[in-house]
């Protein structure tokens, strides 16, 4: 257990006091330190420290007591690191229930602070999830399923609540709980479990999956994605040119098995004892589509490397080598690897987030229509062993036998179609992951808003105008 340490509350104030913004007038940057060093006399905050200049105000990193188990708070507290971000002491405050951990602004927006903080120019909170960086309750044994037992929704969820209440003992604004991918997911959770917490959940391309193996994605990614991103036509082609890219990596799955292995094993990756390099390959393969679709889309680049010569040796190696070059750009051995910064999120999607499935029957279709060559090795993944694959690679044996739990995605579907709390929620149409968001709702309450030219790096300010003007104007209508 954690002692509860006292902060000196004339540091804390002196130090508020002079990392302020400019647009904050010495009386408030007082009354902020003198109340924040108020509560650390009461609980949680134990320490404010490294201010960081963004665009419109200071950035401090906040240590706060988060208890271990809130259902059993004689377990002890442990650290829980969070940004903070003020304005004034009667905005707006956005809490971003961060999904992962937080390293100095993962989640900014592009004017260095989050979007939502900037457009509404309020206070900022940045909550790094439990078991990731620095925010951990125990010491993690990743094949212990003992050092996993407070890695829920539910304790999460917890730790934003608390939060929550201890700020608004000093700040007067309205909240908005915000967070994209998983942290919209957390966001949405954070609304389940605590209902009426603050004034509205903004979540940004929030999937949640029905399964372990959810299949929807695959179908999307290989059916419909970018039909509305750029016409049905101009869409089936690329799809069309990712899915003949795969093949063509299968091609030379010969020349690049062990190098995609070796790589990894170069940057300190571990893998699963029980997956070979072929496994691997062969979902990398598959994760490639996803990958290629979730962020940047490079179709040019794309083009351009299927449409390289390859009469002479010289042009193979040279085909070889650039395919390779943006395939590896786009997957990565570490994607693929066990016991990392990201297994959190992985024994999490096993136990109550789920994880979207593969279908290689749309490689294997492709295959076998090439009728000049012999391709039956191309691709080594049964049918049978496709099934939770990508958890197969991103678990340890041991790690795959957890408990699991009940998921969380008919939670928020009942949630959404119930709850009386103001939601906002942000796809982007040509997300692989907007094919596994939950069901949508129409309730004067529930705002969904699709934007049909981005993907998963979908904001507020991407959005057509018309929609831009909507958000903003349901953001004032329950905030003012």
């Amino acid at each position: 257990m954690k002692i509860k340490l006292p902060i000196t509350i004339a540091i804390l104030a002196t130090v508020l006091m002079t990392g302020c913004s400019k647009t904050n007038t010495p009386s408030q940057a007082t009354t902020i330190g003198d109340k924040l060093a108020s509560l650390a006399r009461v609980k949680s905050v134990r320490k404010i420290t490294t201010p960081v200049k963004c665009k419109y105000q200071t950035v401090y990193s906040i240590i706060f007591e988060q208890y271990i188990d809130h259902k059993d708070k004689s377990k002890g507290t442990f650290d829980q690191r969070i940004e903070f971000g003020y304005s004034n002491i009667s905005s707006v405050n956005v809490l971003v229930t961060s999904g992962y951990y937080d390293n100095g602004g993962h989640y900014y927006y592009e004017t260095g602070e989050n979007e939502l903080a900037f457009l509404l120019k309020g206070n900022y909170f940045s909550m790094e999830h439990r078991y990731f960086g620095k925010s951990l309750p125990v010491k993690i044994e990743f094949d212990n399923e003992e050092s996993w037992k407070y890695l829920t929704t539910e304790q999460a969820a917890a730790d934003a609540h608390d939060v929550v209440t201890e700020f608004k003992k000093i700040l007067s604004g309205k909240w908005v709980s915000t967070g994209a991918s998983k942290s919209g997911m957390t966001t949405e959770m954070f609304a389940y479990y605590h209902p009426g917490d603050v004034d509205l959940y903004v979540p940004y391309v929030a999937p949640f999956c029905n399964s372990i193996s959810d299949k929807r994605m695959a179908n999307f990614i290989y059916e419909e994605i970018g039909d509305e991103q750029m016409g049905a036509a101009d869409a089936k082609k690329v799809r069309k040119e990712v899915l003949n890219f795969q093949v063509k990596m299968l091609e030379y799955r010969d020349t690049f098995v062990n190098k995609f292995y070796t790589e990894g094993i170069d940057d300190d990756c571990e893998f699963a004892t029980d997956v070979t390099a072929d496994f691997l390959y062969d979902v990398a393969i598959h994760e490639f589509a996803i990958g290629f679709w979730q962020y940047d889309q490079k179709i040019s680049t794309l083009e351009r490397v299927l449409a390289l010569p390859e009469s002479t040796e010289e042009q193979q190696a040279t085909k070889k080598k650039q395919c390779y070059s943006f395939f590896r750009s786009v997957v990565s051995p570490e994607d693929v690897s066990i016991n990392n910064e990201f297994t959190p999120y992985y024994i999490q999607s096993l136990q109550e987030l789920g994880n979207y499935g593969y279908d290689f029957d749309y490689i294997r279709t492709a295959l076998a229509d090439i009728k000049d060559k012999d391709t039956s090795g191309y691709l080594t993944i049964t049918k049978e062993e496709e099934e939770g694959a990508i958890l197969k690679v991103c678990l340890s044996e041991k790690q795959r036998k957890f408990a699991q739990k009940e998921l969380m995605y008919s939670k928020i579907n009942k949630m959404l179609k119930e709850s009386t709390d103001q939601f906002i929620l942000i796809y982007g149409s040509s997300d692989p992951w907007y094919s596994v968001r939950p069901d949508d709702v129409k309730r004067d309450n529930v705002m969904i808003v699709v934007d049909t030219k981005h993907p998963h790096t979908t904001n507020i300010s991407n959005l057509e105008s018309s929609q831009r003007v909507d958000v903003m104007n349901k953001i004032k209508s329950i905030l003012d």
